[in-house]
């Protein structure tokens, strides 16, 4: 019997070829948003899944309570691993982990940049990141040891057992290769090339490494099997441990595996993260997915009365209407598997260009059982979705009636029909505002005047001696014509990440304990950064007492409540020598925050370069480049241009605004072709009364237009009804965002006028062509 249905379907689709096609490919364009969806979704879940202790594995986190708000970050105290290990016994393994950038790596003749992190010796206990050669633990207990990741010991010795072989670090340390481990998969959060002891990070960092009130490393802790990660958390409150004078900051523990997806928090408590991305992105491919199943659900019922009579036939006949709906939902599951089989072929075609887009490595493994699985569900879902309404309206017909040639094309039908493709439009205009807004947002966001003059400016990371060497290499800088100025500080000018609430001023008040950003700069650091002054100067060697002053921006004058005169007023022991017109701080959408910026007479990590206007940097970089190898010979010479820099940022939110910009446009061409299929059923049901009309007197124009109306009347429905809810949405959505872009009416207008031109389009090609056709033709049978 189920071999007899679905030969009879196959020759039902073969029969209407047109409607086939529209529904394959329909549902293909569906299935295959639905497939990539699913895999990047399936890849962020997946993160950091393949730990051997991932349940008992916890990221010690802290609350800290300061200008009307909870705040909550990852960074706590050095010393809190080993009081935690000596005081909870709920805690089997604890370690400490920072990151120290990129750091050089040198053997023979080869000499490599690559990405380092510190930790203890159980960070291996803790995490697994399997072992090639070499035990990684012991190796972490040695001072002088390194560990790498598999291609990084490629990329230095090649096919040579590295274990034993020492590596110069940053031309300041001789390593010795301790262990060799895999590399961290691309699932990890944790990314690393090199692992080095902690016991180094603390020599190069001892005037601060175990002082309670600095908050600069990440603690993880492994908790003993059945601990209660709630009652720890309240021993771990009540214990004040992080900083006993200070009530209003206490640390907790927060599941590592959890970190990626919810990362976000709001008054101290976990709330959104890349979850809301990911729910987004599920809701927008299950919602493209719903009009791919829509089309299939209209075009099946239009055609109605060419199924009616079959039916009829087959109910004469003795066939229940439990077995006409397991035939009608079999044909479904035809047309799902065929455009499934396209779907996988479309989404293996638009993977790789959405990689490179997005930086990711998605694939689809057939090898892997989860794939398909997701691939059966999906195949089901689709199915039974799309053929759920044609099989119960069609198996509903009654014999008698049919059979005599009355069809029940009730208005209930249509007017459903109508309420489908207006629902298709209306996620349709949705995603198009949504489009433009997000795209107007982000233009609003990279064209903002960041500030300062971002153009030919350098940034020169300092390596090795170039920090200690300052003095002597600024003067080497400065001898080469095409140089204007030349500063340093101890951050670039994109981000600042040092910051502090512990800074007095006069008028201080007890709810002004709020978080101020702070920076230390060498002289000139104005001048060369291209900032303006809305009073007071630049730090100067011409005066002798800088080294004891401050500047600070207009957002700190604002929030600290300064009077004027401002120049001059104590931020502690700190005179305030100037005042810099707001910019551009760490995030280009947040207004610009606190920020005081001190003079430093130790060695910083950025170095400034301001080059004078010229079209050909090439000939001032190679001199700069000289001048540098002259102080630092070892190391390689390291630059970039601040503004393409801050174009960077934007990166990320263009792979986003183009998924958008994909979607919308996937569900703009699915409702259209539904479209085309329902305009070319209703030229051809109503070509008799069209040939009627072009007899009686109607031109071409005037038929077209009758076919047209009927479709744009749910184009305009769907556009009264989503316009509303557009604007409350987009409003929650830019609501956190300080430098926003305001909704205009042009935007939904916009997507209201695309929409309606793209609808009539689509139509106009069967309109047109019932409209020139001949009525003879139509006619001749009566």
């Amino acid at each position: 019997m189920f071999k007899n249905y679905c030969r009879h379907g196959w020759r039902n689709l073969l029969k209407n070829k047109l409607s086939t096609l529209i529904n394959i490919g329909g549902l293909s364009i569906g299935l295959a948003t639905g497939i990539i969806i699913l895999l990047w979704i399936n890849g962020e879940v997946s993160y950091d899944a393949f730990h051997q202790h991932k349940a008992s594995i916890y990221q010690l986190m802290s609350n800290s309570y300061h200008d009307g708000r909870w705040f909550t970050g990852d960074a706590t105290p050095a010393p809190l691993a080993e009081k935690m290990k000596l005081g909870f016994p709920e805690i089997k393994y604890t370690t400490r982990q920072a990151y120290g950038g990129q750091q050089l790596l040198s053997t023979g003749k080869k000499s490599i940049y690559q990405q380092s992190m510190y930790a203890d010796p159980d960070y291996f206990n803790i995490f697994t990141f399997p072992a090639i050669s070499g035990n990684p633990v012991t190796a972490l207990q040695d001072p002088g040891a390194i560990i790498l990741t598999e291609s990084t010991a490629h990329r230095l010795f090649g096919d040579k057992d590295p274990i034993g072989s020492i590596i110069k670090h940053n031309n300041q340390h001789h390593l010795r290769v301790a262990a060799v481990i895999r590399d961290a998969p691309e699932n990890s959060s944790i990314q690393f090339d090199v692992v080095l002891p902690f016991r180094l990070y603390e020599l190069e960092n001892a005037d601060w490494i175990n002082r309670w009130d600095n908050y600069r490393v990440g603690n993880i802790a492994l908790l003993q099997p059945g601990s209660s990660v709630e009652g720890f958390n309240k021993k771990l409150k009540e214990s004040r441990i992080a900083n006993a004078t200070d009530s209003i900051n206490y640390l907790f523990a927060y599941p590592f595996t959890a970190l990626h997806l919810h990362s976000g928090f709001k008054n101290g408590k976990p709330s959104g993260g890349r979850i809301e991305i990911m729910l987004l992105l599920g809701t927008i491919g299950l919602f493209i997915l719903l009009i791919a199943c829509i089309n299939f659900m209209n075009l099946s019922t239009a055609r109605a009365e060419r199924r009616a009579r079959e039916v009829g036939v087959r109910k004469v006949l003795g066939a229940s209407r439990i077995t006409i709906i397991l035939q009608f939902l079999i044909e479904a599951l035809i047309v799902t598997f065929g455009a499934l089989l396209l779907g996988i072929l479309l989404a293996k075609l638009a993977l790789p260009g959405l990689n490179r887009i997005s930086g990711k490595s998605i694939s689809l493994d057939f090898m892997n059982w989860q794939i398909w699985t997701g691939l059966l569900l999906l195949l089901l879902f689709t199915g039974l979705v799309a053929g759920s309404y044609p099989a119960f309206f069609l198996s509903g017909f009654r014999p008698v009636k049919v059979l005599k040639g009355v069809i029940s094309t009730n208005r209930g039908g249509g007017l459903f029909r109508k309420s489908l493709v207006t629902f298709q439009f209306i996620i349709s205009i949705f995603l198009i505002i949504t489009t433009i807004v997000i795209y107007k947002q982000l233009q609003y966001g990279e064209n903002r005047p960041v500030g300062y003059n971002q153009d030919n400016l350098l940034e020169i990371p300092a390596r090795g001696e170039m920090a200690n060497k300052y003095l002597l290499l600024q003067e080497d800088l400065l001898r080469i014509p095409e140089i204007e100025s030349v500063s340093a500080g101890t951050d670039d000018l994109l981000r600042f990440g040092g910051a502090t609430d512990g800074i007095a001023w006069p008028g201080k008040t007890a709810d002004q304990n709020f978080s101020i950003n702070i920076t230390w700069v060498k002289y000139d650091w104005v001048k060369t950064a291209g900032l303006q002054l809305a009073a007071g100067r630049d730090f100067s060697p011409e005066y002798g007492r800088d080294s004891a002053g401050c500047l600070v921006n207009e957002a700190a004058v604002k929030k600290m409540g300064l009077k004027e005169p401002v120049i001059g007023t104590m931020l502690g022991n700190n005179p305030i020598i100037g005042v810099v017109k707001d910019f551009v701080v760490n995030n280009p959408y947040r207004s610009s925050p606190p920020l005081v910026i001190y003079f430093g007479s130790g060695p910083m990590s950025h170095i400034f370069v301001r080059l004078r206007k010229t079209e050909h940097p090439e000939t001032a970089l190679a001199k700069i480049e000289a001048a540098i190898k002259k102080s630092n010979p070892e190391f390689p010479f390291e630059f970039s241009f601040t503004k393409e820099a801050y174009r960077k940022m934007f990166t990320g939110l263009r792979s986003s605004g183009f998924m958008l910009n994909w979607t919308s446009s996937l569900a703009i061409l699915i409702s259209c072709l539904g479209l085309f299929g329902l305009s070319t059923y209703l030229a051809e049901r109503r070509s008799k009364e069209i040939g009627i009309r072009k007899i009686m007197g109607a031109s071409v124009g005037r038929i077209w237009y009758m076919l047209a109306k009927e479709f744009l009347k749910p184009v305009f429905i769907a556009f009264v009804i989503t316009v509303p809810l557009a604007v409350l949405a987009m409003q929650e959505a830019l609501r956190n965002v300080d430098y926003r872009v305001s909704l205009q009416w042009w935007m939904f207008a916009a997507a209201g006028i695309l929409t309606a031109l793209i609808a009539l389009l689509t139509i106009s090609f069967q309109g047109t062509k019932a409209a020139m056709a001949n009525p003879v033709k139509a006619l001749q049978s009566e």
